[in-house]
C-alpha cells in the first residue's frame, strides 16, 4: 500500500502559440520581430556610415575662380585677375612665401633642405589682385613643397642640373594648384635660398 501510491502528473500544459515549434520555424509575431530588427540594423548601419563619411570627408578647398556652374562663367570670374594693360606691364615677383624647410629622403642620415622661392608671375595678372589670390593660397603651396621636397633624395638636389628640373616641377604643380585647367600664370620660380645640409 505504501508502495502503491500513486504517482501523481501533471498534465501536460499545451505551447503557446508564440514560442517556435520543434522543428526551428518561426511563427508570425517571432518572424516580424527579426525582420524589424534586420531593418533597424541596416538603417542604422547606413546612416551612421554617411554620418561617418561626412564628418571625415572634410570639405574640398576650391579656388574661387573656380567655383562656377558654367564655363564661360569660370572665365568670367577669372578673367577678374587679369590685367587690363598686361602688354604694357612686365612681369612681376612674388616674394612673400616664408622659407621652407623639409629632411631628405636619406635613410640612415639626418639630411635636410632650407628653400625660400620667389614666383615670377605673368604681366597678364594683375598685380594686386594677383597678389590677394596668391596669399589666399600660400598655405597650400607651401604644404606641397614641403612634401616634394621630403621626398627628394641628397642625389636629388645636387647639382644645377637637378636644381633647374626641380624648378621646372614646381613651375607646373603650382601652376596646376592655382590655375588647373587654365593658362599658366607662373612663368618661373626663383631660388632666393637653397640649403642642403
Amino acid at each position: 500500500m505504501a508502495n502503491e501510491k500513486k504517482k501523481e502528473t501533471k498534465p501536460a500544459k499545451p505551447e503557446s502559440k508564440e514560442k517556435s515549434s520543434k522543428d526551428g520555424s518561426l511563427d508570425g509575431k517571432s518572424f516580424w520581430f527579426l525582420w524589424a530588427m534586420l531593418g533597424a540594423v541596416i538603417v542604422g548601419g547606413t546612416t551612421g556610415g554617411f554620418a561617418l563619411s561626412q564628418l571625415l570627408g572634410g570639405t574640398d578647398t576650391v579656388c574661387p575662380a573656380a567655383e562656377t556652374n558654367g564655363a564661360d562663367t569660370k572665365k568670367e570670374n577669372f578673367d577678374d585677375f587679369l590685367s587690363k594693360n598686361a602688354a604694357a606691364q612686365s612681369t612681376w615677383l612674388y616674394d612673400k612665401m616664408d622659407p621652407i624647410v623639409a629632411n631628405l629622403d636619406e635613410p640612415g642620415v639626418t639630411r635636410y633642405v632650407r628653400a625660400s622661392v620667389t614666383l615670377e608671375m605673368s604681366p597678364e595678372m594683375d598685380r594686386i589682385k594677383g597678389e590677394t589670390f596668391l596669399e589666399e593660397r600660400k598655405m597650400i603651396l607651401r604644404d606641397w613643397l614641403t612634401t616634394y621636397f621630403a621626398g627628394l633624395s641628397l642625389e636629388d638636389v645636387r647639382g644645377s642640373r637637378s636644381l633647374e628640373k626641380i624648378k621646372r616641377q614646381v613651375q607646373d604643380q603650382f601652376n596646376e594648384i592655382l590655375f588647373s585647367n587654365g593658362k599658366p600664370y607662373v612663368q618661373r620660380i626663383l631660388f632666393r635660398e637653397f640649403a642642403v645640409q
